[in-house]
């Protein structure tokens, strides 16, 4: 149990996050990231699996079409993961 100074600090501390940062404010109460990231996310992940996929039945099937579009597909992956990092 917080003593009433206790309580009222972290009422302000709350209060000066609403106001400063309504956002974070949100993130935080309800521990989600925002859902732009989610997918971004996702989307990054989906190019690796279709390169991945493409690279491998390209390599089983002898289509070096398939093979080089794969690679390219796994290259700008990695790209975007290195990308994502950064920011």
């Amino acid at each position: 149990m917080l003593s009433h100074d206790e309580d009222r600090h972290l009422r302000a501390i709350e209060q000066w996050f609403e106001t400063d940062d309504p956002a974070l404010a949100r993130m935080l109460r309800t521990h989600q990231p925002p859902p732009q990231l989610h997918q971004r996310r996702a989307a990054r992940v989906a190019v690796d699996v279709v390169g991945g996929l493409m690279f491998v039945i390209g390599a089983l099937a002898a289509a070096g079409v398939l093979v080089v579009l794969g690679t390219l597909l796994i290259s700008v992956g990695v790209g975007l993961h290195l990308a994502a990092r950064g920011s």
